[in-house]
């Protein structure tokens, strides 16, 4: 959190709403907007969406000196469904992937400074802003009645980011 940064997720999303076409515009702006004057928040999940494609944006604060943001989207293949509750988790970035990932300018070296992955272990981006268990119950209960044949645990360090409605969907 940086409370110097000029924006809110509500004024990011009311921009992105009036000047872009996808959901993939708005992303990008947002993230560049939110990068060069501040998100002022602690860290928010939303879901963009538009004729052709569904995005969750995951994005924090900069935390201390001038105010920036980090903030990672992952893209929900047509043949998924994806959980987004306002707790990140987005979990291992694909950074060779932009058909499937987008992310803040400098996110590992910022991510470094900011103290919040020691680049030893995987790039977990619901790690890096949050550190806690990337799921609540709602997002357990839905997972696991949409796909009891995984026999999810609630005790589990994570969850599935989505599920293949084709493979794990229970009729």
């Amino acid at each position: 959190m940086n409370k110097d940064g000029l924006f809110l997720i509500e004024e990011l999303e009311k921009i992105a709403l009036q000047r872009c076409r996808t959901a993939r515009e708005a992303i990008a702006l947002i993230g560049k907007l939110a990068e060069e004057f501040g998100y002022c928040d602690l860290a928010e999940c939303i879901t963009l969406a538009d004729p052709k494609e569904v995005w969750q944006l995951e994005i924090a604060g900069s935390g201390k000196g001038k105010p920036s943001a980090i903030w990672c989207a992952q893209r929900i293949p047509d043949d998924h469904v994806g959980i987004c509750a306002n707790i990140p988790r987005i979990s291992t970035v694909d950074f060779n992937n932009p058909d499937y990932f987008m992310y803040s300018t400098d996110l590992r070296n910022a991510a470094k400074k900011l103290g919040y992955w020691d680049g030893k272990e995987s790039f977990k981006f619901w790690k890096i802003i949050n550190g806690k268990k990337p799921f609540a119950i709602r997002e357990y209960y839905v997972l696991s009645t949409l796909a009891p044949s995984l026999n999810l645990s609630f005790d589990a360090e994570e969850l599935p980011s989505r599920l293949n409605l084709r493979k794990n969907f229970a009729p």
